[in-house]
């Protein structure tokens, strides 16, 4: 069985260590803190620059892509009022291909 003072003694020098660590973690957190109250922002943020920011972001992200050499795909620019492609029904189930690649397990399909 470990000496006493001796566990005494570790338990005293775990818990310097943990107070320590929190010491050092709380100083960081309000660092971020004042960093992040110091940076300027807009009030309503990118809702009030609207095309303009994300044209910006855009900007961004491409540069980024170039600088770390990836392949940037030609893409035309997205109008913001061009209506949803998307179909307004549903495929019914008789539009499906039976061959079971579509993996439809409803219990229709099932019961056939």
């Amino acid at each position: 069985m470990a000496d006493p003072t001796e566990s005494l003694r570790r338990f005293r020098s775990e818990l310097a260590n943990a107070v320590g660590r929190s010491r050092r973690a709380r100083r960081e957190a309000l660092h971020r803190r004042e960093d992040a109250r110091k940076r300027p922002t807009k009030p309503g943020g990118e809702a009030s620059s609207g095309g303009q920011a994300a044209a910006e972001h855009r900007a961004a992200a491409l540069a980024y892509r170039q600088r770390m050499g990836l392949e940037v795909p030609e893409f035309a620019e997205p109008e913001s009022n061009a209506p949803a492609q998307n179909s307004a029904e549903p495929k019914s189930q008789e539009q499906t291909p039976s061959d079971g690649s579509d993996l439809d397990f409803s219990q229709a399909r099932i019961m056939r």
